[in-house]
């Protein structure tokens, strides 16, 4: 589990939405998401209001840290900045750009909430009870297990430059610091070849081990957890006017 992850999982918060299943948070999570984004474009609003209270209830009952979440609205930013270029080429571009934002939002929100209440080990089991491909939950186990491996290694060698005494605070400075992000590139490839080399050791096929699951979830658990898609779903066919 990766330290970054393990922090945003309080262990000292403990809701009914904690001890839900995985395979539930991860399947309501989806589907939230697909609803929302399948919110039709145009001067609608409301829909993206609605979500948003839905999402807020969820949050306000996970007890979920406002830190984490305007933490993770910060990895939108520069997606956000290519957005606004949208009024300048595309018609009714203002509104355009509102709901790709609005959509984007809400799903950086709603896999905020999702970190916040599951340990990404469980997020892992849960996604491979849905029955997601195993070389895809492969892929996410090792991605959520070395991206924090490498921002540690990123930091260190920050560390030891600025020990050096290049801080690169001015343009002219940068050179440093761009040399620093190729010596990270070869760092985390010879890394990459270890970690394959002690699999291979251990036995590894190419196969990824089944996870040990926990007990199926129960009714009333898929149950509860309907609940947020549902109205998502509700909302969008509206929004649609299919009813």
């Amino acid at each position: 589990m990766s330290q970054a992850h393990q922090q945003e999982v309080d262990a000292t918060v403990e809701t009914p939405l904690h001890r839900a299943p995985a395979e539930c948070k991860v399947a309501a999570t989806i589907l939230f998401v697909v609803a929302v984004a399948l919110v039709p474009r145009g001067h609608l609003v409301w829909p993206y209001v609605v979500d948003a209270a839905i999402l807020l209830v969820v949050a306000v009952l996970a007890q979920t840290s406002p830190r984490l979440l305007l933490s993770r609205l910060i990895i939108e930013i520069p997606f956000v900045l290519f957005v606004l270029l949208l009024p300048f080429v595309a018609e009714d571009g203002w509104w355009l750009a509102f709901g790709i934002v609005a959509k984007a939002t809400l799903a950086v929100l709603a896999t905020g909430v999702l970190a916040w209440t599951t340990p990404p080990a469980e997020i892992l089991r849960g996604a491979e009870r849905l029955g997601l491909p195993k070389q895809i939950v492969g892929i996410a186990g090792f991605a959520i297990r070395y991206l924090q491996v490498i921002v540690d290694e990123l930091a260190r060698m920050k560390i030891a430059r600025e020990q050096r005494g290049d801080t690169a605070r001015w343009l002219w400075q940068s050179r440093a610091a761009t040399r620093g992000f190729g010596a990270l590139a070869v760092r985390t490839f010879e890394r990459g070849e270890r970690v394959h080399t002690a699999m291979l050791a251990r036995g590894y096929d190419g196969r990824m081990p089944t996870l040990q699951l926990a007990p199926a979830a129960s009714p009333v658990a898929w149950v509860g957890a309907a609940a947020v898609p549902v109205c998502a779903i509700i909302v969008l066919v509206l929004s649609r006017g299919w009813l």
